[in-house]
């Protein structure tokens, strides 16, 4: 078996985090659902069968799948892009146009909040946050997906670099 280079590496790192989003996707839409049966059943049926961790969770769900994703959406080049001139460029000047923003406004950005977000992050975790609502869920984990997806993201523009360094 051919041994896989650092940016191949990056790319399974990014498909099995998306792999985890798609299926807390699927789970959010299923606790989305029950939250909405629960709340009329519950009312008709005088009983409390919904919860603000339920409730919690489907937010929690969203972030795992929105940032998790992050990286592979960027490896699926599925990210909003202007293509107004790209598409008149020729396939060198788009490779380059495409290594400066990537060097020069991506990696900048995912790499400021990475960093940004791990010191809340790791105040979180010391002083294990928890929701303010009743019955809420933990957050300390939740906010840890912040500097987890934005690294994700900064691994797989690194990764896309190169891969454009190489094309020139």
């Amino acid at each position: 078996m051919a041994r896989l280079d650092w940016p191949d590496q990056i790319d399974r790192l990014n498909q099995g985090a998306a792999w985890i989003g798609r299926w807390a996707i699927l789970l959010m839409l299923v606790v989305g659902a029950w939250n909405v049966v629960g709340r009329y059943l519950g009312l008709a049926l005088g009983l409390s069968l919904s919860s603000n961790a339920l409730i919690e969770a489907q937010w929690a769900l969203f972030s795992i799948a929105f940032l998790l994703g992050l990286g592979y959406t960027l490896q699926r080049n599925g990210h909003v892009r202007v293509d107004v001139l790209h598409s008149r460029w020729s396939p060198r000047k788009q490779r380059r146009v495409e290594l400066g923003g990537t060097l020069l406004l991506l990696l900048p950005f995912a790499v400021m909040v990475l960093l940004v977000s791990l010191l809340p992050a790791l105040q979180s975790w010391q002083i294990w946050e928890q929701s303010p609502d009743p019955n809420g869920l933990p957050r300390y984990w939740i906010k840890s997906l912040i500097p987890l997806g934005f690294g994700l993201l900064a691994l797989q523009g690194l990764a896309q670099a190169l891969r454009l360094r190489r094309e020139r």
